[in-house]
């Protein structure tokens, strides 16, 4: 029988899991896309309209991959707990 501290941190821990997931899943597609534009740009689109989006996609990404180091540290802290 677990106690109601034990299912707070499973819960807990899947929580974790979930975000991190999507946070990943998130950050590969702004890879996709940054690499995209990139190639783009070097093809010739080089207005500034196309830098701006490209500035801020890179830097929501290294914001997304700060987080996923983040939430990854939390998650292995929970499991070390045991």
């Amino acid at each position: 029988m677990t106690t109601g501290k034990e299912n707070y941190k499973k819960h807990l821990t899947k929580r974790k899991d979930k975000k991190l997931k999507k946070l990943e899943d998130e950050h590969d597609y702004l890879n996709r896309k940054t690499k995209e534009l990139d190639k783009e740009r070097g093809h010739g689109d080089r207005d500034a309209d196309s830098k701006q989006l490209l500035l801020r996609l890179k830097k929501t990404k290294l914001a997304i991959k700060d987080e996923i180091s983040r939430v990854t540290n939390e998650l292995g802290k929970l499991t070390k707990r045991k």
